[in-house]
C-alpha cells in the first residue's frame, strides 16, 4: 500500500509517475532507441500487472506516465533509476498553488518541511528559487509547520516540465542500468549457489539478455535453478529466459567417478570449469552468444585462485564475464537479499562431491597434461 504522503488525494489533477534513468542520458545517437526500449518494457510491465496507464510519454531525462492509477513496483524494470508517484497539473502558478493544500496534511503532520523545484523548462515563471519562496511561505502560513532547508522530516517536490507540472514527495530507488536487451546475449553458467543469479542479474542490469546453462547434479539442484529463472525472469520485461540444463555426467564423458581415489583427485574442481567453459562455448556459438558470464570471486574456493581461473578459462572461445570477482561475500549476499534469490539459494539441495585436497595453483599446461592423460581435453 503507498503512503498517504506519497500520493495525496488528486482531483485537481491526474495521477503520474515520473520514472528517471541513469546512464541513457549519457548516451549520444542511440540514446532515443535506449529510452523508446525502455519505455516499451514499462508499459509492458505495466500491462504485465494489470496496472491502467493512460499514456507513456518521453522528454529528454524524464519519461512520464499518466493517468497511473496505484504506485507499480518499477524496481523490477532495469534501466530505472527512481521514480515518484506524482500529482499531475497544468503550467499554471496559481493551479499550483492551490493543489499544494493536498499535501497540507502530511506537512502538519511533520516535524519541518521544505519545498525544492526544478524547472526543467526554463520558461516558466516565477524561476525555481521564486516557486520554493512563495509556495513555502503560503504552506507554512497554512499549515503552522516550519521550514527547515536541511534534512527536513517532509520534502514537497516541485517539477516543472515543457508541458506540465508534477508535485510528489520521496523518489523511490531502482536498480538503474540499461533495458534488458540493449547489450545483447551472453551465456551464463547458472547454478543453484548464491553467486551465479547475483552475476546474471548483475550482466541484465547492463542490458545482457542472458542464456541460462545449468550442469545438474541432482533433481532437487536442477529444481532451485527453475526457481532461480523464474526470479529473474521477473526483471525481463518480458522476455524469455531460456534455460539448457546439461547432466553433469555430459561435461566429464561419463569418466567423473574414476577420478576419484585417483592422482586425479585434486584437480576435479579445475577439470569442472575447463569442460564449463568449452561446453559453454559451445552453447554460445550455436545460440548466437557474444559471451560467457561466470558467479566467479577471486580466491574464494580453491577453483577460483588466479592460476586456476585462468588454467580452467584455456577452453573458452568468448569472453568470460564476472562481475563478483572483487566482490566481499557479504556484498554478494545482500544483493541476494535485494533480488529476491537468497533464500532459494540457500535451500538444501545435493550437490556436488568436492575432491580431497583440491588444487589451488594449477597452471595451464599442467592442467592440459592432465586432461590428455584423462581423455577429457
Amino acid at each position: 500500500m503507498n503512503a498517504p504522503e506519497d500520493r495525496p488525494a488528486a482531483p485537481g489533477g491526474e495521477e503520474a509517475v515520473i520514472v528517471r534513468y541513469g546512464e541513457i542520458s549519457l548516451k549520444g545517437r542511440n540514446r532515443r532507441g535506449f529510452e523508446q526500449m525502455l519505455r516499451d518494457h514499462l508499459a509492458g510491465f505495466l500491462r504485465a500487472h494489470s496496472q491502467p496507464f493512460s499514456v507513456i510519454e518521453i522528454e529528454r531525462g524524464r519519461i512520464y506516465i499518466r493517468g497511473c492509477r496505484g504506485v507499480p513496483d518499477l524496481k523490477m524494470v532495469l534501466g530505472v533509476h527512481s521514480y515518484s508517484p506524482a500529482l499531475e497539473i497544468e503550467r499554471d502558478f496559481g493551479q499550483l498553488k492551490r493543489e499544494a493544500a493536498r499535501f497540507f496534511p502530511a506537512i502538519r503532520a511533520s516535524r519541518d518541511f521544505r519545498v525544492s523545484c526544478q524547472r526543467i523548462a526554463k520558461d516558466f515563471t516565477p524561476d525555481s528559487m521564486g516557486v520554493e519562496r512563495e509556495l513555502g511561505t503560503l504552506i507554512e502560513e497554512n499549515t503552522g509547520t516550519p521550514v527547515r532547508l536541511k534534512d527536513p522530516a517532509f520534502e514537497l517536490h516541485v517539477e516543472i516540465g515543457r508541458r506540465r507540472i508534477y508535485l510528489f514527495a520521496g523518489k523511490r530507488r531502482g536498480f538503474g542500468g540499461f533495458p534488458v536487451g540493449s547489450s545483447g546475449r551472453l551465456v551464463s553458467l547458472l547454478s543453484g549457489g548464491i553467486d551465479s543469479p547475483v552475476a546474471t542479474f548483475l550482466m541484465m542490469k547492463r542490458g545482457v539478455l542472458p542464456l541460462l546453462l545449468h550442469f545438474a547434479v541432482s533433481e532437487a539442484e536442477t529444481a532451485k535453478v527453475r526457481r532461480l529463472r523464474d526470479r529473474l525472469q521477473a526483471f525481463a520485461a518480458g522476455q524469455e529466459l531460456k534455460l539448457i540444463v546439461i547432466p553433469r555426467e555430459e561435461i566429464f564423458l561419463g569418466k567423473l567417478p574414476g577420478l576419484y581415489g585417483t592422482r586425479f583427485e585434486p584437480y576435479v574442481c579445475v577439470i569442472c570449469k575447463y569442460r564449463m567453459h568449452k561446453v559453454a562455448s559451445e552453447v554460445a556459438r550455436s545460440e548466437g552468444a557474444l559471451g560467457v558470464i561466470t558467479g566467479d570471486n577471486l580466491a574464494q574456493v580453491a577453483s577460483q585462485t588466479l592460476k586456476n581461473l585462468q588454467a580452467s578459462r584455456a577452453a573458452a572461445e568468448f569472453p568470460v564475464y564476472s562481475p563478483l570477482i572483487a566482490f566481499e561475500k557479504n556484498e554478494t549476499v545482500a544483493l541476494a537479499r535485494e533480488i529476491g534469490t537468497y533464500d532459494i539459494s540457500i535451500a538444501a539441495s545435493e550437490g556436488c562431491t568436492p575432491p580431497r585436497d583440491p588444487k589451488t595453483g594449477v597452471d595451464p599446461a599442467r592442467l592440459l597434461g592432465v586432461l590428455e592423460k584423462t581423455g577429457l581435453r
